[in-house]
């Protein structure tokens, strides 16, 4: 496959995913057995909160990867019996799965691209800089930001916007900031970045 097939290809894969995101449709994702449901904001939240090795570390232990299971499991409970006995099961089949390297990358693999699906539509502005101020600590939080954007915009609870998947907050987020900011201007997709970069280099490596 060229690399202009691969772009078009993952372009395509985008826009589909963009139109799934509004529809009665949605992608399903199992791992260890359990179907998992859309990455939450608040789901998110709690991850970087408890800084968990699923964001951090390239081999997760097993009791992360449960964790992140349970978190966005579409049969996850707050029933104390029912709970304890899902995650016996969970923890069972995770220890299993990554006790064996091949069973161990295709489940890291299906929560990595859990992640990956849910920040396709992040908001990078094409100005943003990359530099961090040192000493220098911001006013409010980029989480708090989020939360605020949409929930002023649309005049909803900021706990509602806790519920949403976290890919639909980033695309609301997004279409915020280009319809009230003038000359605002997103990059693409970080994938399609990618293939374009890709590209580049060939070029210059002749």
């Amino acid at each position: 496959m060229t690399i202009e097939q691969q772009y078009q290809e993952e372009r395509d894969k985008l826009e589909l995913n963009r139109s799934l995101d509004w529809s009665t449709f949605s992608h399903e994702y199992i791992a260890a057995g359990e179907t998992i449901e859309p990455l939450t904001v608040q789901a998110w939240f709690d991850l970087l909160a408890v800084k968990s090795p699923i964001l951090t570390d390239d081999k997760p232990c097993v009791e992360s990867v449960v964790d992140y299971i349970w978190r966005n499991s579409k049969r996850r409970t707050t029933n104390p019996l029912v709970k304890q006995w899902r995650l016996f099961w969970i923890h069972r089949r995770v220890s299993k799965a990554l006790s064996k390297p091949g069973d161990s990358s295709v489940l890291m693999m299906v929560i990595f691209e859990h992640i990956k699906h849910a920040f396709d539509e992040f908001p990078i502005d094409a100005s943003q800089s990359t530099e961090k101020k040192v000493n220098s600590m911001s006013s409010i939080s980029g989480e708090a930001a989020l939360i605020d954007e949409i929930a002023h915009r649309y005049s909803i609870h900021p706990s509602e916007v806790l519920k949403m998947p976290l890919r639909r907050a980033f695309t609301l987020q997004r279409t915020i900031r280009t319809c009230t900011i003038p000359d605002y201007k997103l990059l693409e997709p970080e994938s399609l970045r990618a293939i374009k970069s890709e590209y580049l280099n060939s070029l210059n490596n002749g």
